[in-house]
């Protein structure tokens, strides 16, 4: 077998983490919904699936997370560094994004604290 065949058949692991990451945020935002429909009374099966579901999804995602940002850690700090300047000038669009995503998100989960 030539060496260029050789590295044909091997497998990058930049392309599979990215990958794996994109496919476990896949599965998150369906399972997400359904989960959220399947946790009312006489669903406990279903929530489970769901549940079940989720979490291995939520798994994959957060490890492929770490792993994308240590492969791809240079080519991250360089950029920062590089674009310092030009980031600061969206200073408050990305204080707007914040507070805005920050307070969505506390207003919908603050339905579970409204017992009945």
């Amino acid at each position: 077998m030539t060496e260029e065949a050789a590295q044909q058949r091997r497998i990058s692991a930049r392309p599979l983490v990215s990958l794996t990451l994109f496919c476990a945020g896949l599965w998150l935002v369906p399972s997400g919904i359904a989960l959220h429909f399947a946790s009312h009374k006489g669903a406990t099966r279903w929530a489970h699936l769901f549940m079940s579901i989720h979490n291995a999804a939520s798994l994959f995602f957060i490890t492929a997370a770490a792993a994308h940002l240590i492969l791809n850690w240079k080519v991250l700090t360089r950029s920062m560094s590089a674009g310092a300047v030009e980031h600061l000038q969206f200073k408050r669009e990305l204080l707007i994004a914040v507070i805005g995503v920050s307070c969505f998100v506390l207003l919908i989960a603050s339905h579970a604290l409204h017992l009945s």
